[in-house]
């Protein structure tokens, strides 16, 4: 079992809520309150943070840290869905329905996961109308972004998905050396392809000088515009 330390108040002085856009336009007061009932997780790399067929509980937010969600076939083989960054956050579909996880949460390196009850979220959510609207809006982003990821795997060559996927990684972390926030196995289920075939086309684009290694978990993207023309 991982070691987690689980503080009966969130200790971020707001800025946990504060930091998730859905949450941002609420008064002072209400923030304060969210003080008072959010919950703070601390997690080691490669903790689970919660399985997939759990009971759902908890809305998260990710305070700092990074979290995978992924789901697991009855053949044991993974497939990562998304990977969350600060400010984001998952297990929203507690506020839908009474069903288990659809899918495990797995931190990436030291997290903390700010959790709000159910119940709560429901009663905060109720009486402020315009974070209901923002969580549909954010639902609906996701929904889209799921969409992209389907049309990317039915209509981009794997060479293109390897280079939109650097892409994308360098304008998250807004930089052309990035971290790579998963394994080359993670990378290539992100991206619905074999390890094989994802270290083939990554090491096609650096015999194409388009990057270059940097140690293990680093790359340098040393031409961003033809990667771009690429995807």
């Amino acid at each position: 079992m991982p070691k987690v330390n689980l503080m009966p108040q969130c200790p971020c002085k707001n800025v946990c809520a504060s930091r998730v856009p859905i949450f941002q336009d609420l008064s002072p007061q209400e923030l304060a309150r969210f003080n008072d009932i959010l919950t703070t997780n601390e997690y080691a790399s490669g903790d689970i943070i919660y399985h997939q067929g759990s009971p759902a509980r908890m809305l998260c937010i990710v305070n700092t840290g990074a979290v995978k969600l992924f789901k697991t076939s009855p053949e044991g083989k993974e497939q990562v869905l998304l990977l969350l960054k600060p400010g984001d956050f998952f297990g929203e579909a507690v506020l839908f329905s009474e069903h288990a996880r659809s899918a495990s949460a797995q931190a990436l390196k030291p997290t903390k996961i700010c959790q709000l009850d159910k119940y709560m979220a429901e009663d905060i959510i109720h009486r402020n109308p315009e974070i209901a609207h923002k969580l549909i809006a954010a639902l609906n982003l996701r929904l889209l972004q799921a969409e992209d990821q389907i049309e990317s795997l039915g209509t981009r060559t794997t060479l293109q998905r390897v280079a939109n996927l650097l892409v994308e990684l360098a304008e998250e972390q807004e930089s052309a050396i990035i971290t790579l926030p998963l394994s080359r196995e993670g990378l290539a289920s992100l991206t619905g392809m074999t390890v094989e075939n994802f270290s083939r086309k990554l090491s096609e684009l650096q015999q194409q000088g388009l990057v270059q290694a940097q140690g293990r978990k680093k790359l340098a993207l040393t031409d961003l515009p033809a990667l771009k023309q690429l995807t």
